[in-house]
């Protein structure tokens, strides 16, 4: 009898890619501790590229809404987008061929939840970064993470997918993960 697959339950930097939804100018004004957001996801974005992460963003209508409040490093790939999933407008591209995906961003409970909607639909193992995704709303954001767990995503922190990455002190980039993780604490918490 053969034996049946084991679920993949940890995010594995061989099988991810990482996701930030339109992390934007005008959005990120908007919202409670939004620079703060903006600036974390700034750093763990930029952590995870030297770490040859595949790593993609979008842009929401930015003619209206702004680019990227960050600088995106060079190897990161960038989609703007008029729908809300990121996946209705550039089908799985802005993913593929990743199995998992690490998805964090703004606003939670439409361009986040559509995006990831459409991602575990299409078979994709998603983690949702709790503390670099908001809504103007906080019972918007809420709403959505549960709405996001309740479909089958993971719902997770920058540390916890900072120590997946890196899975032990014996991994080369184990040093530079915990800087990040220190600078991260220093920042302050958010929602």
């Amino acid at each position: 009898m053969p034996r049946p697959e084991r679920v993949k339950l940890k995010i594995d930097r061989h099988r991810a890619c990482v996701l930030a939804v339109d992390i934007q100018e005008r959005l990120v004004t908007s919202i409670d501790q939004g620079p703060l957001i903006a600036a974390k996801a700034a750093l763990f974005v930029e952590w995870l590229s030297a770490q040859n992460a595949p790593v993609a963003a979008t842009e929401h209508v930015a003619d209206k809404l702004g680019s990227t409040y960050f600088k995106l490093p060079a190897t990161c790939k960038r989609y703007e987008k008029k729908c809300f999933s990121a996946l209705d407008e550039h089908s799985g591209q802005v993913v593929s061929p990743s199995e998992q995906v690490v998805v964090f961003g703004m606003e939670a409970h439409v361009c986040v939840l559509q995006t990831v909607m459409d991602l575990v639909s299409a078979g994709k193992k998603v983690f949702v970064v709790a503390d670099l995704t908001a809504s103007a709303n906080s019972i918007d954001r809420d709403t959505a993470l549960n709405r996001m767990s309740s479909i089958g995503a993971q719902i997770v922190t920058s540390e916890m997918v900072l120590f997946e990455w890196v899975r032990g002190a014996q991994d080369n980039s184990f040093g530079s993960m915990l800087e990040l993780v220190k600078t991260l604490r220093k920042l302050g918490t958010t929602p």
